[in-house]
């Protein structure tokens, strides 16, 4: 092989990929027409294309005329892929560990050692044995989901209003709202993630944010093939992970400036308030209050509030914290406006090779919501504009979609890209 090069990925379509071959299953397949998300490296470091740039016959053959059949993306070799740095999360406080401990974390953390040497079985469910519905049948279900979701946020919400106020409560009524949502899981993956996608932006960001996660999470758990049992767990743990914030100052919570490190140590204080909340709340499984703890922990140890890594994180605060990144990203904040599902989805797929997260549940993340998430809006490589519809797990680059019109209204006219390879997505918005 010549120096400095390596292969354009022809795996194909359903092949298992690794997560850094997945993302060059996206750069690397590489047409004219498309745009390239990143700069394109040869392996010796030299840049062959910026960011940006237009894919144009002329660059393909001069390729090929180099005897340059790979390519890398993203940075040159030896430097660390890192997402970029407006998509980047709160920074890291230099603190010790044990200023981030309360008598009721430090009890959870004795539980915590006894939960994390039970196995939890993954299974990620195949593409043909996962519930279909036909598309109309799907729109209309997720019409009254939305209706569902509108009722739930509104039942976290009063929740959260009594256990603010240290008033004991039950979780009788959040774990039928988390029930009926399982069911709905149940006769279709995509329909969770499209009323997700189908939602608002809410002024009440916090509780609609809680809801947005819970339903994310039973969808990765569901295509992880989980059970019912601990899908409904990892749901209500979901809805629940967050409310810590509620104890948050308002000026910080609500702020449209940047923060300082007074306001950002505020901020990482607040999963223990969501175990002290959770403490006080009657009927709910024990991994719901390890997830409160630990969903904003990361696998290499750059989470909050202890810094736990790896085999110290429980398996179901792994997957509720993929969720929460993704549904924080793709709102509107005060201090920033929502990123694309697209951009979104892409940053979690890099912070899985850069082992933020677990690459295997970013892998099912991936088959949940696809590398073009559902309610993105992408052009084809014939012009026509369209509108994802599906996740193809397996095929994470070439989803379901549903054209759209001059004026951006659905045409009713499907596409599904795994099918059709004469077609692929060349922009994602």
């Amino acid at each position: 092989m010549p120096e400095g090069s390596a292969s354009v990925n022809t795996s194909a379509p359903g092949s298992r990929l690794s997560l850094e071959e997945l993302a060059h299953e996206f750069i690397d397949s590489i047409r004219t027409g498309m745009t390239a998300m990143d700069d394109i490296y040869t392996d010796t470091g030299v840049l062959l294309l910026s960011a940006g740039s237009r894919i144009t016959p002329r660059f393909l053959h001069l390729l090929r005329e180099r005897g340059i059949d790979h390519v890398r993306w993203g940075a040159p070799p030896g430097v660390a892929v890192t997402p970029p740095a407006e998509l980047e999360e709160a920074p890291r406080l230099v603190q010790s560990a044990s200023d981030f401990q309360t008598p009721r974390s430090k009890a959870l953390d004795k539980r915590l050692d006894g939960a994390l040497m039970e196995t939890v079985n993954l299974n990620s469910i195949k593409v043909w044995r996962r519930p279909r519905l036909s598309v109309e049948d799907l729109k209309n279900e997720a019409a009254e989901g939305l209706e569902r979701h509108h009722a739930t946020t509104a039942a976290v919400s009063d929740l959260c209003d009594s256990l603010r106020t240290g008033k004991k409560m039950f979780a009788t009524d959040l774990r039928r709202h988390v029930s009926h949502f399982v069911n709905m899981s149940t006769i279709d993956f995509d329909l969770l993630p499209l009323i997700v996608a189908m939602k608002e932006s809410d002024d009440d960001y916090l509780y609609s944010h809680c809801v947005n996660v819970a339903l994310l999470t039973l969808s990765i758990a569901a295509q992880m093939g989980l059970d019912r049992e601990s899908v409904t767990a990892i749901g209500m743990g979901g809805l629940l992970q967050d409310i810590g914030m509620m104890r948050v100052p308002d000026s910080i919570r609500l702020s449209d400036g940047e923060l300082g490190g007074r306001e950002w140590h505020e901020i990482h204080l607040h999963p223990l308030h969501t175990v002290d909340m959770l403490s006080n709340l009657t009927g709910i499984p024990q991994s719901v209050k390890f997830i409160g703890y630990q969903a904003h922990e990361r696998i290499d140890g750059s989470g909050y509030p202890n810094h736990r890594r790896g085999d110290r994180l429980h398996m179901f605060a792994r997957i509720v914290a993929l969720a929460d990144v993704f549904a924080a990203m793709t709102s509107d904040r005060p201090y920033r406006s929502a990123l694309t599902p697209y951009a979104a989805a892409r940053t979690i797929l890099l912070k899985g090779t850069a082992n933020q997260f677990d690459r295997t549940l970013v892998r099912g993340f991936l088959d949940t919501v696809s590398l073009f998430p559902i309610g993105s809006s992408v052009e084809l490589s014939n012009g026509q504009r369209a509108r994802v519809l599906r996740a193809n797990p397996g095929s994470h680059t070439r989803p379901v979609v549903e054209e759209l019109d001059a004026d951006g209204s659905v045409t009713g006219q499907t596409i599904d890209l795994s099918k059709e390879p004469s077609l692929h997505v060349v922009t994602a918005s």
